[in-house]
């Protein structure tokens, strides 16, 4: 197939998608992932992508940029000063826990020192594009909290993204330049971001010009960033159909309770309300690119297993999927729980 046709197919189920989640009142963030794992399903992904996944692939790391800028748009450099403190204890603990956990528990299972310690770190990655995604759909990116979860969401994916790529050198001698390259990419942009939002609200032409701006976050949001949940649908789908079901939950289950542990252990150190703690747990649990890219980075280079990497795949894909529900749900319960 052309990439003309393959471009315009990929953006008419994105945009349905995303028509069909605001008819049913549901997360756009979910209906873009549900769609970008249809598009990368193998039937499908041969009759749209066809020979053309590596250029969607680059148009997907190009919506991952996109949407960590946009986030950096809509971020208070202020309140994401003020949090910095709060911030590093949260990313530090949430990091740490389920390192610490998803390591003694597998390395227990038999799993060799080297499996364990990258089921752990893997364990320990968040996501930000796509927690970013659903907050600015929320409009709650430039709450105390949304700045809270994503200032720890930054420290922690640096914390472990610098430990898997040390254990990739001093074990493997290999360091994995290309991925890393777009995660800093996609952090610069978003300090980039939140530059352009600084300067922006003093500068009298753009503040009269908010259409202009409005426009260009538009066309981010509606013809480049949906590539971003499509790569992400390509790479669920580069798994080994080697599942074992009770290691699958396993995963979950540390991954899940790691986490939000991690979180909540905060408390002594940090003057947030429990319910506060519990959805910022649930925000940080949330995985998205990085950890695909990462997790398949370490199966590739031989760091996992078949059924580990099948396991850590899926659970991205439930982690990334949980948090929209989990969010509008406390939401919905505690309309004031993002600034008490």
């Amino acid at each position: 197939m052309q990439v003309e046709f393959t471009l315009i197919i990929c953006l008419l189920i994105s945009i349905l998608s995303v028509w069909i989640a605001k008819k049913l009142k549901l997360s756009v963030t979910v209906a873009l992932t549900i769609a970008g794992i249809l598009i990368g399903s193998p039937l499908l992904r041969n009759t749209i992508l066809g020979p053309n996944v590596d250029f969607i692939l680059t148009l997907g790391d190009i919506g991952l940029v996109s949407m960590m800028f946009l986030a950096g748009m809509e971020v208070s450099w202020s309140m994401m000063y003020k949090e910095r403190k709060d911030a590093f204890i949260i990313a530090s603990f949430a990091t740490f826990v389920p390192l610490i956990l998803g390591f003694i528990i597998f390395l227990g299972m038999g799993y060799s020192l080297l499996t364990s310690l990258t089921v752990g770190i893997c364990l320990s990655i968040t996501a930000e594009a796509t927690k970013a995604r659903e907050l600015l759909e929320l409009k709650k990116l430039k709450t105390k909290l949304g700045s809270l979860m994503l200032g720890a969401g930054i420290s922690d994916d640096l914390i472990g993204v610098f430990s898997f790529v040390l254990v990739c050198y001093l074990f493997t001698g290999t360091i994995i330049s290309e991925e890393l390259s777009i995660f800093l990419t996609a952090i610069f942009m978003f300090g980039a971001g939140m530059l352009a939002h600084k300067y922006f609200r003093k500068d009298e032409y753009f503040r009269k010009d908010k259409e202009t701006i409005a426009d260009f976050e538009n066309f981010l949001l509606v013809f480049v960033i949906p590539f971003f949940f499509i790569s992400m649908g390509v790479h669920f789908n580069l798994q080994s159909s080697t599942i074992n079901f009770l290691l699958l939950m396993l995963v979950i289950l540390i991954a899940i309770m790691g986490k939000i542990s991690g979180v909540l252990l905060t408390r002594p150190f940090i003057k947030l309300k429990l319910k506060q703690l519990y959805l910022i747990g649930w925000g940080m649990n949330s995985r998205g690119a990085v950890e695909l890219a990462i997790v398949f980075i370490a199966y590739k280079i031989g760091l996992l297993t078949a059924d580990l990497y099948s396991s850590l795949i899926i659970m991205t894909l439930v982690t990334t999927l949980v948090f929209p529900f989990t969010i509008r749900e406390l939401i919905r319960e505690y309309p004031k729980i993002m600034d008490e």
